[in-house]
Order: C-alpha cells, then sequence, then structure tokens
C-alpha cells in the first residue's frame, strides 16, 4: 500500500495517542492482537486499519469516542480513490500530493511572489501559466490540466478558507495580456466577496522579509486544529512537504514575517481593483 495524507495522518494520530499512554509499538501490538509489523505500518500510513484493529486500539489507548469517530472517518477516507486519480497519467508527484494535502484542510495559507495562486487563477490566465512553464506539453493534454485546476477550486466552494498572500508582481505582470489579467483580477475580487478567502498584498515597496524566493502553502486540518500538520512548499526545480513541528514553525514564522510587510486585507483589495482600473 502506498502512503497518502490521510493514512499517514491517521497512522501518526495513532503514534500520538500510543506514544502518550507510554506503550511501544510492540506492546500495544499485543494488546490490540496483531504483528509488530503490522502495527508499524499502520503507523507509517503503510497499511490499512480494519474497523476491529481501531475499536481495540481506542480501547486499549483510551481514545475519546468522539475522537476515535474522526479517526474512522480518516479511515474510511483513507481507502477512497481521491478524484485526482483521473488525472494519474498526467499528474506529477508534486502536484497529486499537493492535491491530497488540498482535499480535507480547512485552512489553506499561501505565500506567492510572482503568481495569483493556483486556486485562485481563471482558466485563461492558468492556461497562460501552464503553457509557459510547460513548454513541451502536449496540446492533447492541455485541457485536462486546466480542468484538474478548475476542479482544484471545487474546495474554495466547499467552505475552505484561503488566506492568500502575495508579491504586488503577480497583479501587475500581465499575464496572457490586458483582457486575461483584468479578468483575473477581477475574478479575485469575486472570490474574495463571496467565498472566505482573505488576500493580502506584498507592495514593491516592501523592506526584505523571510519569505524571499519561498512558495509555499500551510496545510491546517479541521480535527486537528491546535497546529498546522504540513507544509508544501514548492521551489523551481524541487518541492518537499514538511511534517515537522519544527520545521513548520519556521514557515509560520516566515509567513508573519511576510504579512508584517504586507498590505492589509482592505487595502490589498483597493491596489487591485486600482490594478484592474489601470488595465482599463
Amino acid at each position: 500500500m502506498r502512503p497518502t495524507v490521510r493514512s499517514r495522518r491517521l497512522g501518526n494520530r495513532l503514534k500520538s495517542y500510543r506514544t502518550s499512554n507510554g506503550l511501544s509499538g510492540t506492546e500495544l501490538a499485543d494488546r490490540v492482537g496483531i504483528h509488530q509489523a503490522t502495527w508499524s505500518k499502520i503507523e507509517a500510513g503503510k497499511a490499512k486499519l480494519s474497523p476491529p484493529v481501531l475499536a481495540a486500539t481506542a480501547e486499549a489507548l483510551r481514545i475519546p469516542e468522539e475522537v476515535v469517530t474522526q479517526l474512522d472517518t480518516l479511515r474510511r477516507k483513507a481507502e477512497e480513490p481521491g478524484w485526482w486519480q483521473d488525472y494519474g497519467d498526467i499528474l506529477s508527484e508534486a502536484v497529486q500530493l499537493l492535491i491530497e494535502l488540498e482535499a480535507d484542510a480547512s485552512w489553506i495559507r499561501t505565500y506567492e511572489g510572482d503568481l495569483v495562486p493556483g486556486l485562485l487563477q481563471t482558466r485563461e490566465y492558468a492556461e497562460r501559466v501552464i503553457t509557459a512553464v510547460s513548454p513541451h506539453i502536449r496540446v492533447a493534454d492541455i485541457d485536462r490540466y486546466l480542468e484538474l485546476r478548475m476542479r482544484r477550486q471545487q474546495r474554495l466552494s466547499d467552505g475552505v478558507r484561503l488566506t492568500a498572500v502575495l508579491g504586488e508582481a503577480a497583479i501587475r505582470q500581465r499575464i496572457g495580456g490586458r483582457e486575461v489579467m483584468r479578468e483575473q483580477l477581477r475574478h479575485i475580487e469575486r472570490m474574495v466577496e463571496t467565498h472566505d478567502v482573505t488576500i493580502q498584498i506584498v507592495p514593491f515597496a516592501a523592506d526584505a522579509h523571510a519569505a524571499l524566493g519561498e512558495s509555499f502553502a500551510i496545510i491546517q486540518w479541521p480535527d486537528e486544529t491546535t497546529t498546522p500538520e504540513a507544509v508544501y512548499a514548492d521551489g523551481v526545480t524541487s518541492w518537499t512537504v514538511h511534517e515537522r513541528d519544527g520545521v513548520i514553525r519556521s514557515y509560520l514564522h516566515a509567513l508573519a514575517s511576510v504579512q508584517s510587510q504586507a498590505l492589509s486585507p482592505r487595502e490589498s483589495l483597493d491596489l487591485v481593483h486600482s490594478a484592474f482600473e489601470e488595465l482599463s
């Protein structure tokens, strides 16, 4: 079984309960009635967790009933194929993992210096970006890439909260030309008006900040509300998913540094509208 974001989340939560109870993996496996190697794979997200094993684990670790319900929901979701698997032939591992991270998120915080975030892109803007950064993409696949990006945006209609911090270059560079950029800016305004979307613009006049040259998304899930659980960091030539608390804290610091240099949400929206008017 290939570990998925959901199966790893399930395994991590069970491991947290096990360690807080002072049990080793071997001790808990004995109490549950499975091999230690199987339990190790469950914690790593590499093996399915059956309902009877979950029930026995919950009893052994004295997990509250409401939490067991959450874990069971996560267990069932971990076994369901994601809609994005329909695009498996064109999806890179990086994009698939990002979509998996977004799938159950309750709050996504992103920073982009030069581009409008994918969750806020119009189809025409997205097409120009995709064809520019992937010049060798097959023409037959372009529509599927665009369809995939639009389907990702359904999460905003589902109620996920999005905080997008972006550099002023993202709203000034005329990607796709004047009309495409006008519609893109108007789309940002509409999304802020109709969805749980907040934008902040880092103006050209801003000082240096801790996220210079970075592009990342901080992911938080509804049943893990104390701290974010993952960061997806995207670079020019590589990408990484971070799940360690220390690394996540460093990205939270970077985001706070960016936001300290950014305009307020109201001022940011005014700047977007000003850029829109300048293209009239």
